[in-house]
């Protein structure tokens, strides 16, 4: 299989154009459980009725295992914001409406929100003892629900092409609130660019009619389960929406 050029990439892949196809090949020491996972996951929420590309096939070129999956030959919303930002209130009500319509899909994934984030903060290493179990009595006091939740969901994870939103990047998907889902590209914004972050939540707020205090009461344990991601940059901004968040 001819890979042809760089459409895009990330910490454990880098995706190529091959024909009609886009190919996820992940690093040599990426592991398979995972990528079958992913493509699980991918295969579920085609079924949603999401636009979301087709996953064909898993495979394994030159010891590298890879996903092979519809090419959307679009440009990423956060790009479009960018490129046009006299209009950044459409592109993010288009967001949030995007987001609204995952929450109301009704699907079967194997872990649940809540789980999830109790396994980042028990396993993060950047938490005290004493931190890590108040983060975790937040996390049990916090509603289950029964929501599709996206999980990475912002604007380099929305596809633009000939005028429709194509989702990606599916892997954290889980089942459980749609607000804990809204904190979390809350907080994604709130890192890089905080005007962003507040306009996206007064947008959401006002879709759903909901408190934004209700959402934000998800960003101390949202917090403290990004930092297991271990990125740098974020320790310290993470550490302060910890502390400055809880009661």
């Amino acid at each position: 299989m001819e890979l042809n050029k760089v459409i895009g990439t990330g910490a454990q892949a880098t995706v190529y154009s091959s024909e009609k196809y886009a190919i996820k090949l992940f690093k040599e020491n990426y592991k398979k459980t995972d990528v079958f996972y992913e493509a699980l996951i991918n295969s579920i929420i085609e079924n949603t009725e999401l636009q979301v590309p087709k996953t064909y096939e898993v495979l394994n070129i030159d010891n590298q295992m890879a996903i092979k999956m519809d090419y959307i030959k679009g440009i990423s919303l956060f790009d479009c914001i960018f490129n046009d930002k006299d209009n950044i209130e459409v592109y993010f009500k288009e967001m949030v409406k995007l987001q609204v319509k995952i929450h109301s899909k009704k699907v079967s994934l194997p872990f649940s929100l809540k789980d999830k984030l109790k396994d980042k903060i028990q396993g993060n290493k950047n938490l005290s003892i004493a931190l890590k179990e108040r983060m975790l009595i937040l996390l049990n006091d916090l509603p289950e629900g029964n929501k599709l939740c996206h999980g990475d969901f912002h604007g380099y994870n929305i596809l633009v092409c000939e005028g429709e939103y194509w989702i990606i990047d599916w892997i954290d998907s889980t089942i459980g609130c749609a607000d804990g889902d809204a904190c979390r590209t809350y907080l994604l914004y709130s890192l890089y660019f905080p005007e962003l972050s507040e306009m996206y939540l007064m947008l959401y707020c006002k879709e759903t009619g909901k408190e934004k205090e209700r959402i934000l009461a998800w960003l101390p344990v949202l917090a403290a389960a990004r930092l297991s991601e271990n990125i740098g940059n974020e320790e310290e901004k993470l550490m302060a929406l910890i502390n400055g968040n809880i009661k």
